[in-house]
């Protein structure tokens, strides 16, 4: 198996684990829900639950990926606009990389930033406030990659 294959299985098994377990890690948390940075939340690996539980509460709250000044031309303000943005589009930062390139999340440089690594000199990891993000949130990402960003 490929280190590739390896890392999304285990992501995706972090990610079933704390679904499946009814608790989210938390004995607070409601069934479905999963505990992230002190808060209960449900999250699923689509469009729609990352727009509401990343982009949404991380992106464009602190308006960085807003619609108005978008930075490094990034806006993610709602599903649609997300993507098209994200997905098989080259990152400003790191032109030979897309942002999302649909079935390969090692390949996308919206992982790197999450994950904070093989970033653009002089970029930093994503979100800036509040790096890193709750691994619940990184999978749900990696794996709505991996099923190809629909």
């Amino acid at each position: 198996m490929k280190p590739v294959c390896l890392r999304s299985l285990t992501g995706f098994l972090l990610v079933a684990g704390l679904i499946g377990c009814g608790d989210g890690g938390s004995a607070d948390c409601a069934e479905g829900e999963v505990e992230c940075d002190g808060e209960c939340i449900e999250i699923e690996p689509t469009l729609a639950s990352i727009q509401a539980e990343v982009f949404d509460v991380s992106c464009t709250a602190s308006s960085c990926h807003d619609s108005v000044s978008p930075q490094a031309g990034l806006a993610l303000s709602s599903e649609e606009v997300s993507r098209d943005n994200l997905v098989d589009v080259s990152s400003e930062q790191r032109p030979e990389l897309l942002r999302v390139m649909p079935s390969e999340p090692d390949l996308s440089y919206l992982m790197d930033k999450l994950d904070g690594v093989n970033l653009a000199s002089g970029t930093e990891p994503m979100p800036q406030l509040g790096w890193p993000m709750c691994e619940a949130r990184i999978e749900a990402v990696r794996e709505w990659i991996e099923r190809g960003a629909l």
